[in-house]
């Protein structure tokens, strides 16, 4: 017999910056008012399971968006990079030993 250990369950976040619904592998999140970079990161970790760094210099950016995004998990990260983009941020991957993270870091010129 074969069991999945794959949860079903919807699993729904709100605060007062975002509403996120995970369904599976379908992800979807509207921004109600500007998320602070670290509550970014610390959804974006929920999601991706990646692990982000980032500098205490950028403590203050904080990112929105109009609308309702839906997309699959693994292109999540995608999301991220381009709003990180916008803010004159990069995601950078990194390894220590055998530690896996992205590493927020600015722009060069930007």
């Amino acid at each position: 017999m074969l069991v999945s250990c794959v949860s079903t369950q919807k699993r729904v976040i709100a605060n007062d910056s975002y509403v996120l619904s995970i369904d599976g592998d379908m992800v979807s999140v509207s921004c109600e008012s500007p998320i602070p970079l670290s509550e970014f990161l610390k959804m974006a970790q929920l999601i991706t399971h990646g692990r982000y760094l980032f500098h205490k210099d950028d403590a203050d950016t904080q990112v929105s968006w109009v609308g309702l995004l839906t997309c699959h998990r693994k292109e999540f990260s995608e999301f991220v990079q381009a709003m990180l983009r916008a803010k004159g941020l990069a995601v950078e991957p990194r390894q220590q030993g055998g530690n896996e993270f992205f590493e927020v870091v600015a722009i060069k010129g930007g």
